[in-house]
């Protein structure tokens, strides 16, 4: 494994959240390098997903689309009781899905709270639940967490607070599946096809790449080229529990 033109042949990955914007992405390494991917996105993006697919078109394993909120239990077992009968197992799960609110902690709706929360942390437990005892059986898998900068900061509210919870659970679960399967996160920092939510503020984008060592920012290849590293790679057999930051050095202190 790792040596080969597909080191993820006859692999199956879910990939969580994946009809948009970074998803796509990881979703189209990911099968390059030989998985079946299983492509979640909420049912109200189910006609979206499927064009996502028809653009990817034909490649490893093949991709296809498995609709459900994965903040609600039942439809994430529903989830995951389809996706084995498809392919009789699952190997790696990627959770990217995480929406976005930094509404201060005095003014925040309830139902954004339960969203950001349900979504970024809830979502994690739930489809770990149906991913594990897979991975156990057949004595190998791979979590990977999609945790973001606003980890580290605190002016992104419950956004910030959700990521960050996100590195407490990979952490404690990856105690708790070990040997057999291994859980990472990835904290990308501002990535560089994601700045137009910045659209507010002009100057963001200049002030984060003079901020950055590396005088540019991540890009969602480059993370999904991780994703990829992490599940494939002899180098990755020992490494669980871990967080990895991209984010060219942004998060260090300078000062």
């Amino acid at each position: 494994m790792g040596t080969t033109k597909a080191p993820l042949e006859r692999k199956v990955a879910l990939v969580t959240g994946a009809s948009r914007n970074l998803g796509p992405v990881m979703v189209d390494e990911l099968a390059s390098a030989g998985a079946a991917v299983a492509l979640n996105c909420l049912p109200s993006d189910e006609e979206e997903a499927a064009q996502t697919v028809a653009e990817l078109g034909e490649r490893g394993g093949g991709i296809e689309v498995f609709p459900a909120d994965i903040s609600q239990a039942i439809e994430v077992r529903e989830m995951g009781a389809t996706i084995l009968e498809r392919f009789g197992h699952i190997d790696i799960l990627v959770h990217c899905a995480g929406p976005w609110c930094d509404t201060p902690f005095v003014e925040l709706p309830e139902a954004d709270w339960d969203r950001i929360m349900d979504t970024n942390v809830k979502g994690a437990y739930l489809t770990s639940q149906i991913a594990v005892p897979s991975m156990q059986e057949r004595g190998w898998g791979r979590i990977v967490v999609i945790s973001a900068g606003s980890a580290f900061i605190r002016t992104h509210s419950v956004y910030g607070l959700a990521k960050a919870g996100i590195i407490h659970f990979v952490e404690s679960l990856a105690v708790q599946v070990a040997p057999e399967v291994t859980v990472n996160a990835i904290s990308p920092g501002q990535i560089q096809e994601s700045t137009e939510i910045f659209g507010i503020d002009p100057t963001f984008v200049e002030r984060a790449i003079d901020y950055t060592p590396l005088g540019r920012l991540v890009t969602r290849k480059e993370i999904a080229d991780m994703i990829v590293l992490i599940c494939s790679s002899p180098a990755m057999r020992s490494i669980t529990g871990q967080t990895f930051v991209m984010d060219g050095g942004w998060s260090l202190h300078k000062w």
